[in-house]
């Protein structure tokens, strides 16, 4: 499998995909008008215990309470290698009182009508590491299978560790020698003792401590040696890298390259097309076939119809046929529109169950090396296949649209960012051949009131970019998604 990874650095959201034999399997999006704040530390005060779901919801001072409970945690920021058993065995009318003040880090995004999910489990993820500074236990990445290899890395931590701290071993800490695991460590206990520091000072309803920015989390967690080519538009990003990632190895450093293609990154790659296919709810196959994909508050289905495929010598080894390609597509599908919670796939009818068996086989496969840990039950004889996997972040859906604010909701429509967003990119393309000072954008209410907010800061850092003055037309009648720009001629 050849995997390369492309980012866009853009001036007002970084994007990323991963992509594995030519087919973009992952995407990656940072807008700084919707930050993620998955792995983020706030200070916050306990607005209400519940006893009977042994759980808390807390103030952090974002529109609503985080969702924390007590008797587990899936995972220390949503992180595939951890090996965690309970944490707490007190009930949580005793550990937490209203009023509390109390530290916690996100670890599910918050959703229209859900708070983010969050722990009191602390966690700071290393290249190798994950350091847990407020819970004493080791535990080693279930990728690593290998027994004597395992004692290794549990005799290594508790040699390094400080008193009552814990620690996870990374599935890339394998066969690494002590002291690149310990350089790795003082990091991340040079970023705990940061947020102690700050936790004393820091006013309530605050976030302490951020993740590390998009492009040097992918560093962190995917660049490994298996990727032949990194590719960033950004020269200053490719310095950062360079310059904070002191562990790449001398082939890594070869595969990192800065993108200097006259076309941009994501159009010169085809991702462009990609992601606007990935926001469809038909998906065509290359055999002619075809999938249907619908997500409704509970769930998510995914149905395979057969289309214009009429390859094969009968029927059930068309059908066969088509439920493996749309098995393999599915999972890509899955992954890159980054859809979670409960799945149901309803492939077409098979009668041979050997076939039934080929189809999940191919199925699982395919979700190999997925880190939101999908789990898939055996297909009924409904030829339904049911799944779950972990919602961490938003799905690409949720990041790029809302719901359209001029039907009342009934469909969903670009979200007012992302409006934004291709709006001040084409400016900032088409304001040097543009004469004048001046700059008209004619564009939904909406649309320009998201500019004009915050005293029209937004309006004004644009102004700033292009060295041209904006003003803002509302269109009337104008659909929500469509805008126009124009230059503002003397005279007129």
């Amino acid at each position: 499998m050849s995997r390369k990874i492309l980012v866009n650095c853009g001036a007002y959201e970084t994007r990323a995909v991963i992509i594995d034999d030519d087919q973009p399997f992952e995407l990656f999006y940072e807008i700084p008008d919707s930050e993620k704040i998955v792995g983020c530390i706030f200070k916050g005060r306990v607005a209400n215990v519940v006893p009977g779901t042994q759980s808390a919801f807390v103030d952090i001072g974002l529109a609503k309470d985080a969702y924390l409970t007590m008797t587990g945690v899936e995972g220390a920021s949503g992180f595939e290698d951890e090996d965690l058993k309970e944490i707490y065995k007190s009930s949580i009318q005793d550990m937490l009182k209203v009023g509390q003040e109390c530290v916690l880090q996100i670890l599910k995004e918050p959703t229209q009508s859900k708070g983010p999910r969050s722990s009191m489990l602390i966690s700071f993820p290393g290249r190798y590491l994950v350091l847990m500074p407020t819970h004493d236990q080791i535990g080693i990445s279930r990728r690593i299978s290998s027994e004597s290899e395992r004692d290794r890395l549990r005799a290594i931590g508790k040699k390094l560790l400080p008193k009552n701290m814990g620690l996870i071993f990374r599935t890339a800490a394998e066969g690494l020698e002590e002291r690149e695991l310990l350089s790795d460590l003082k990091i991340l206990l040079k970023m705990w003792a940061k947020v102690e520091a700050k936790t004393k000072v820091a006013p309530m309803k605050s976030m302490i401590h951020r993740d590390l920015p998009l492009t040097l989390k992918l560093v962190r967690d995917y660049f490994t040696d298996e990727v032949e080519q990194f590719l960033i538009d950004s020269p200053e990003e490719h310095k950062t890298i360079l310059e904070f990632c002191d562990f790449l190895s001398p082939l890594q450093r070869a595969s990192l390259e800065v993108y200097q293609g006259p076309e941009p990154i994501f159009e010169k790659f085809g991702i462009e097309s990609e992601i606007a296919k990935a926001l469809e709810s038909k998906v065509w196959l290359e055999s002619g076939a075809y999938l249907i994909i619908e997500r409704t508050e509970a769930l998510v289905t995914i149905d395979v119809n057969s289309g214009r495929f009429s390859g094969g010598a009968d029927l059930e080894e068309t059908v066969f046929k088509v439920n493996l390609e749309a098995a393999k597509d599915i999972a890509r599908q899955v992954r890159l529109r980054n859809l979670a919670g409960m799945i149901i796939i309803d492939f077409i009818d098979m009668v041979e169950n050997k076939h039934r068996t080929q189809v999940v086989k191919v199925l699982r496969d395919a979700f190999k090396g997925d880190r939101n840990r999908p789990n898939l039950l055996d297909m009924s004889e409904l030829g339904l296949v049911q799944m779950t996997r972990r919602r961490i972040s938003h799905s690409l859906e949720e990041i790029l649209k809302s719901s359209c604010p001029c039907c009342g909701g009934q469909r969903t429509v670009f979200s007012v960012s992302t409006i934004a967003n291709r709006i001040r990119n084409q400016v900032m393309k088409e304001a040097a051949r543009f004469e004048g000072k001046s700059i008209r954008i004619i564009a939904h209410r909406k649309v320009i009131e998201f500019f004009k907010a915050d005293h029209e800061s937004r309006r004004r850092e644009l102004e700033t970019r292009v060295s041209r003055r904006i003003d803002f037309v509302e269109g009337e009648p104008l659909e929500f998604e469509t805008y126009k720009i124009e230059p503002i001629l003397q005279g007129k």
